[in-house]
């Protein structure tokens, strides 16, 4: 998807990363930008400032600061494996928020992306 840019959290492989470079997002890893150990509102506040979308499974930080700081979207999921488990199932969750929201649409929410990729398997 054009035009949507998207930071991952420190937690976010790299195998993750280029699959969904190669379906067209404009990927970065926190750590690449900000090293090591930023905190979670500054990566935040940073996501808004640029229009990234956060992609992380850091439910218990940004679940909290969802409400607190301005921020172009958080793409959420809770287990940890999914990644490296189906990151091509995971990836078309992705594809799927954007294309029922469109790129701006999950601007200020929380997305749980774990809901997608269950809906997703559940019509298949």
């Amino acid at each position: 998807m054009t035009g949507v840019r998207i930071l991952l959290d420190e937690h976010v492989g790299r195998v993750f990363e280029r699959l969904l470079r190669e379906r067209g997002y404009e990927v970065e890893q926190a750590k690449d930008r900000f090293g090591e150990h930023t905190s979670d509102p500054e990566l935040l506040s940073w996501c808004g400032d640029s229009d990234s979308v956060l992609l992380t499974n850091n439910a218990k930080d940004f679940e909290a600061l969802h409400g607190e700081i301005d921020h172009a979207g958080i793409l959420l999921y809770y287990d940890q494996s999914l990644p490296d488990a189906d990151p091509e199932g995971l990836a078309r969750a992705v594809d799927e928020v954007f294309t029922q929201y469109g790129p701006d649409g999950v601007s200020g929410r929380l997305v749980d992306l774990g809901e997608w990729y269950e809906w997703l398997h559940s019509r298949n």
